[in-house]
């Protein structure tokens, strides 16, 4: 008891370093301006009340917000939501895990937050591995998805299931059918694209002056790097070689792709400014220019797409699929190959403090697995039915209105913990094409970073200095200003800087999990 009390105190030491600046913004749990049981109508009975703190991005839901009745309805449940805006919302996070009146259910924003680490260390989270398998829809969650959410190998969150297939190559359609060429849906159907695209004359203003295949950066790396790495048969940032786990830098198949691109710099197939364009730059930048036909993206361009409508305008029959298209890649062996995304944004946990009996748990999981169920997924997702969507060939939802759509329903679909048995919004073919490829994969062509669900110390307190040796190097090596030596030299440097350590504690971590 003792133990379990310096711990908490630790704890709490931690976050308030943490959270002082926060705390000062006037940031507090106030559950006075939430939905209550006054203001709807509920049958009464046994119900089970949930606080709860959620973001909203455009407009708060009202009181009366009929999708929250409806769930309320069906979970019988009071579910008491406050919401607080989503760029504040590690802010509130903060100064919520400092509190001493905790919702019973916070919304962790990020399964590997030092804060809720420490929490669960301090005992201040219910761990739900040996109770999750009692409930009928949240015992089918994707064990991937709790397994990249785990803490010292046990669970103590329900996951927000996200799309595990994302990356793909989007391009030009009209430019492709112009040139004869089918989807790049591998390495050289990139490259052969990219040199028809740069050698041709496909926007028509006479010049040779086409980027043919455009990268962009985030956080200083380049946006969406593993997808290629991956296509070569490589690792998705961390993988397992002679039972070691390394980071893919170390690979082969890593110096295959640099040496891929560095072929296309030296060809001009790639902007020589690639090294300090970002990816929000691309496609207002670059593709609706018409500088560029092939880039590497997590979206497609939307339906006010500048490009999309001026050819609308000369002719409305068009449709976005015959401007743009998307496909995802292969690997050597000629099947789907993808870096696979954690599938995890963030999840809900139970603290200690509030929810104080393993019975109030059962009762809030009861909740969740309610709204885990198809017709839970479906109001929070779809919203209800003949009032916000109409159902269109039995499987698509058609929002009635989307203005009202994005302010009644959009933010409730921050309490959900999947979306994969709700209805795909209906929109144009192309969206739907999309939408359905992204829910349809083999598991087996679904590549993961296997440190998703392991925490290095060493690699989370050097992460901006190491990031930074392995991205100015990878950078020098395409645009040819270092050769494979100074490319090893890059990859000491990283280890020096705590990489063999993060390496050691990765290797330890993942044997650990598995004995």
């Amino acid at each position: 008891m003792l133990i379990g009390s310096y711990k908490k105190s630790l704890f709490f030491i931690f976050v308030i370093v943490i959270i002082i600046a926060t705390i000062l913004s006037g940031c507090a749990t106030d559950f006075e301006h939430a939905d209550s049981a006054d203001d709807i109508e509920i049958e009464q009975g046994n119900i089970v009340e949930m606080k709860i703190v959620l973001g909203y991005a455009e407009a708060i839901p009202s009181k009366d917000n009929l999708v929250i009745q409806e769930l309320n309805k069906l979970a019988n449940a009071n579910i008491l939501v406050e919401w607080t805006p989503m760029v504040s919302y590690n802010d509130k996070f903060n100064v919520l895990m400092s509190s001493n009146n905790m919702p019973d259910v916070i919304l962790v924003p990020d399964a590997k937050n030092t804060t809720f680490v420490f929490g669960v260390n301090a005992g201040l989270f219910w761990e739900l591995t040996p109770i999750l398998k009692d409930y009928s829809n949240l015992s089918e969650i994707n064990p991937v998805l709790l397994k990249n959410t785990a803490v010292n190998g046990k669970f103590y969150m329900l996951p927000r299931e996200r799309t595990l297939k994302r990356k793909m190559i989007v391009y030009r359609s009209d430019w492709a059918q112009e040139a004869g060429l089918e989807a790049p849906d591998t390495i050289d159907g990139i490259y052969n694209m990219a040199k028809a695209f740069a050698e041709g004359d496909y926007d028509k203003n006479s010049k040779k002056d086409t980027i043919g295949f455009s990268l962009g950066t985030v956080n200083n790396e380049i946006d969406c790097f593993d997808a290629l790495v991956v296509a070569f048969g490589g690792f998705n940032k961390w993988g397992i070689q002679e039972e070691k786990i390394i980071p893919s830098f170390m690979t082969d198949e890593y110096l295959q792709t640099l040496k891929w691109l560095r072929k296309m710099y030296q060809e001009n197939l790639l902007s020589r400014d690639f090294a300090i364009t970002k990816t929000t730059q691309i496609v207002p930048d670059i593709v609706n220019e018409e500088k560029t036909g092939l880039w590497l993206s997590y979206r497609l361009p939307d339906q006010s797409d500048p490009v999309l409508m001026s050819k609308q305008k000369e002719d409305p029959s068009i449709k976005r699929e015959d401007v743009y298209d998307f496909t995802f890649l292969k690997g050597p062996e000629n099947t789907e190959r993808v870096a696979a995304e954690t599938g995890v944004a963030g999840g809900f946990a139970f603290p200690t403090t509030s929810v104080t009996t393993k019975e109030r748990l059962k009762e809030l999981l009861n909740v969740f697995d309610h709204i885990q169920s198809q017709q839970g997924q479906i109001l929070i997702n779809n919203g209800v039915p003949d009032v916000h969507f109409d159902l269109v060939d039995g499987k698509y939802a058609k929002p009635k209105d989307p203005e009202v759509f994005n302010v009644e329903v959009s933010p409730i679909g921050q309490l959900g913990t999947s979306g994969m048995k709700s209805y795909i919004i209906a929109g144009d073919d192309i969206s739907i094409r999309l939408d359905l490829a992204r829910r349809t994969f083999d598991s087996n062509g679904m590549i993961f970073d296997v440190t998703a669900p392991l925490s290095s110390n060493s690699y989370s307190s050097n992460y901006s200095t190491l990031l930074n040796i392995i991205s100015e190097a990878q950078f020098k090596f395409i645009m040819g200003d270092i050769d494979e030596m100074g490319l090893e030299k890059a990859i000491e440097d990283w280890k020096n800087a705590g990489g063999n350590a993060a390496i050691e504690e990765f290797t330890r971590a993942y044997y650990s999990k598995t004995d």
